[in-house]
């Protein structure tokens, strides 16, 4: 199972390395991303985003092959400063892995650490919904901000192939809870992986939310979502 697993991730360097020498550009795409006005919930500044279009054709078939990938979002709150860069009050990062695993039919998604959180999505719609949606995230208290300074929050998505050293994470990952006759070793479909990342690189686009005033913003109560 070592070697079968160590095989397995020196494929998937040896392919990525073929996608490294593939002429392709990390330019900003149409994902259609859009940030709502901030809301005041209960006391805490909160910001809602979706991306209507994360993936292309191309990227779809990419992952249904059994390509890992790995989401990304950072979120900033910032305070407006005339004549002045902005300042950036705080950030939050959020990374999530994702794999098509063949023996679930269905991707498998794994968020942050310490612990990790595990999902799965059976398809790309439910992918969207999970990941790709978000509702009313909580950024700062409004009573930690300036009543009557002018703040915008700002969310930038990357979607990307998954880095060399994530690789043997993921095998034991998927090999964790399948039975010990089921192979976890080289996939078939790796055989014409490098076709099909050629041309593919990472995505990515960043938005700005609409201005604010804390002292200007109405209450909303808290849901029980």
């Amino acid at each position: 199972m070592l070697r079968t697993g160590r095989t397995w991730v020196a494929a998937w360097v040896l392919a990525l390395a073929l996608l490294a020498i593939t002429p392709r550009s990390i330019v900003a795409d149409d994902l259609g991303l859009e940030v709502d006005p901030v809301a005041d919930v209960a006391g805490a500044i909160c910001v809602s985003y979706r991306v209507a279009e994360p993936f292309t054709p191309r990227l779809e078939e990419t992952l249904q092959r059994g390509m890992p990938a790995t989401v990304s979002f950072e979120v900033g709150l910032w305070k407006r400063r005339p004549l002045w860069f902005d300042k950036l009050v705080l950030a939050i990062r959020s990374d999530h892995k994702i794999v098509y695993d063949d023996w679930r039919q269905a991707f498998r998604i794994r968020s942050g650490s310490n612990p990790p959180r595990d999902r799965s999505a059976p398809s790309f719609d439910a992918l969207r919904d999970i990941l790709f949606t978000q509702a009313r995230l909580p950024l700062a208290t409004t009573s930690s901000l300036d009543p009557t300074a002018t703040y915008y929050a700002s969310v930038r998505v990357t979607i990307k192939p998954v880095a060399p050293e994530d690789l043997g994470e993921i095998e034991d990952w998927l090999a964790g809870d399948k039975d010990s006759e089921q192979s976890t070793g080289l996939p078939d479909y790796l055989l014409g992986l490098a076709v099909s990342l050629s041309g593919l690189g990472e995505r990515t686009e960043m938005e700005k939310g609409p201005k604010f005033v804390p002292a200007r913003l109405s209450a909303a109560p808290a849901t029980s979502e």
